[in-house]
């Protein structure tokens, strides 16, 4: 028999709504059965957001990640981290980022050993943590790195997003990511025939693991309106997308391709794809928020462990006023247990 495993949370930038959306979550973790998770955070953080919002949420310091099954049911179990912070909710401090990484490195530590079923991450301030000296452009990057530390082989993540309730009712459109945070004037120097070509390996890999689809259909996006129009509109498509998709062909993947942008994501088009490759940032999240704003959820690929996040950010404006959605939130967290069903 299984032990029974926890999902972990992280504390996120404590200036911004985490606070306010892990204690949400747990008052409703009854309506939405909700697996038991921890936070690694600070108790009287916590404690703070709790009365200033009139929250009443229990909190239970815990040592270890199975004590969860204990106390979930009456608190919110916290590992707490024992040190002194000073915050302001809506006024980021760049001191905050070391507690940041502190609990997302602890995270990362109990998946690799085996101690939690997932993790979400709560959201964070790029800006503000590379302010601080942080090396990446975000926390896929720094868990990525993390993990090809801590296993000695270099790990091929890839940022996923996925819809859990489209408006129109249609299938859940998952989309896979070549690039991500850079400039527009930068993507297409980017796209390099062996990025291209890991980065769709990486999500039909994925799509098996974490979504047990024994063999994914993928749709591939071209770079350009209207895939290039055969060169006619940038040569991107020609010089590097097609001939990366004839190289995974030729590997038996199951792929098709190019894909226009402005059309594939209807729901009569992404039906016939398990998943579709975006080649940058906003072609994917553009139809992915549109379909679902309130309950998309981002999911990193290519991982030994399964990470799940809200798709948004810490909204420092709306921080003091109470009126966060934990939708999203909800919905990580349910995603990742569903993931978490599957073994890989």
């Amino acid at each position: 028999m299984k032990s029974k495993k926890a999902i972990s949370i992280t504390m996120g930038d404590p200036s911004g709504i985490s606070g306010e959306l892990i204690l949400k979550t747990w008052k409703d973790k009854n309506s939405y059965s909700l697996e038991p998770f921890f936070v690694i955070d600070f108790c009287d953080r916590l404690e703070r957001i709790s009365k200033l919002f009139k929250i009443k949420v229990p909190i239970k310091e815990i040592n270890e990640p199975e004590e969860t099954f204990k106390y979930f049911n009456k608190f919110l179990p916290v590992i707490n981290i024992k040190k002194n912070i000073k915050f302001e909710l809506g006024k980021p401090n760049k001191r905050n980022s070391k507690f940041i990484i502190n609990s997302i490195s602890k995270a990362l530590d109990y998946s690799l050993n085996n101690k939690i079923k997932a993790i979400v991450t709560s959201p964070v301030s790029k800006n503000i943590l590379l302010k601080s000296g942080f090396e990446f452009i975000g926390q896929t990057e720094f868990i990525s790195n993390y993990i090809s530390i801590k296993q000695k082989k270099k790990i091929n993540e890839i940022m996923i997003l996925s819809t859990t309730k489209p408006i129109d009712n249609g299938s859940n459109l998952v989309v896979g990511l070549v690039t991500t945070h850079i400039p527009l004037k930068e993507i297409s120097e980017s796209l390099k025939l062996s990025i291209v070509t890991s980065k769709i390996e990486s999500f039909i890999i994925s799509l098996k693991n974490l979504w047990n689809i024994r063999n994914p259909k993928i749709g591939v996006c071209g770079l350009n309106p209207h895939s290039g129009e055969f060169g006619l509109i940038g040569d991107e498509e020609k010089k590097i997308i097609l001939p990366s998709l004839k190289k995974l062909k030729r590997k038996g993947r199951n792929i098709s391709g190019l894909l226009s942008a402005d059309t594939c994501f209807s729901m009569n088009h992404r039906k016939e794809y398990d998943g579709i490759i975006c080649m940058y940032h906003d072609q994917g999240l553009i139809p992915v928020k549109t379909l679902d704003f309130f309950n998309s959820v981002n999911i990193t690929g290519g991982l030994p462990i399964i990470r799940t996040s809200p798709d948004h950010g810490p909204a420092f404006d709306i921080a003091t006023k109470n009126m966060a959605s934990n939708k999203s939130f909800i919905a990580a967290i349910k995603l990742a247990s569903r993931l978490s069903k599957y073994e890989f």
